[in-house]
């Protein structure tokens, strides 16, 4: 065994005896000029990129959670929502920075204006980023009946494995809301790792917490969030 995968499990195991995952995920929509509620400006946003580099973090994916090959001092960073400023803004600052992300797509909205069409998710995968679901439509899973909940997972997931040619195991749930029996659904879909936020998240792998990042979040309480 290596000594990053006995690192990795060692994280695990404390995780467990707490309601947070063993690394920061971070939780953000956009980037761009603005500062509201789901963007975070550019200038902040690379503030914040420059000090995981400079404290030696280093970004990984939920897939290295799962296969417990997290690198020492991980980190998440997730992109919800399939924004067009995805391409255009975030991945460039990544890879600048040698680092990665995970985004989850809202399929329906694929090519809709303001967000990805289908080149663009793929130029994120092709570039070395994570791609998961954030469902079909983006509704509030725990107001669905159990048989939509279930389209929700399933659809998106079938969706873009058919347009990137490889297992999607990752979904981030719509409004960061979950409860056990979307967890459950999440399970029998398929999914290996699932996001949620600080009301519903835990340390359980298909009920992670993340911590939302946007566009009026102190830059004391972004580094007490990575530093928990």
């Amino acid at each position: 065994m290596t000594a990053s995968r006995r690192f990795a499990i060692a994280l695990l195991l404390c995780a467990a005896c707490s309601r947070r995952p063993p690394l920061a995920i971070l939780n953000y929509h956009s980037v761009g000029q603005a500062s509201d509620d789901y963007t975070v400006p550019q200038a902040a946003f690379e503030q914040q990129l420059d000090w995981l580099a400079g404290q030696g973090f280093q970004t990984a994916s939920l897939n290295q959670l799962v296969e417990h090959r997290l690198p020492p001092r991980a980190v998440i960073l997730t992109f919800d929502d399939g924004k067009e400023d995805a391409l255009r803004v975030v991945l460039p600052l990544l890879q600048k920075r040698q680092m990665r992300g995970s985004f989850f797509i809202i399929t329906a909205l694929v090519g809709q204006p303001g967000y990805l069409g289908w080149d663009g998710v793929r130029a994120l995968a092709a570039a070395g980023m994570e791609i998961g679901s954030h469902t079909v439509d983006h509704q509030r899973l725990a107001d669905l009946p159990e048989a939509r909940v279930r389209w929700e997972l399933v659809e998106s997931k079938r969706l873009l494995e058919a347009q990137l040619g490889k297992p999607v195991e990752a979904v981030a749930y719509p409004f960061n809301s979950v409860r056990s029996r979307i967890v459950r659904a999440a399970r029998a879909a398929g999914y290996r790792a699932a996001v949620a936020g600080a009301a519903h998240g835990g340390a359980d792998l298909l009920d992670l917490y993340r911590f939302t990042v946007d566009g009026f979040t102190p830059f004391e309480a972004f580094q007490r969030a990575v530093l928990h």
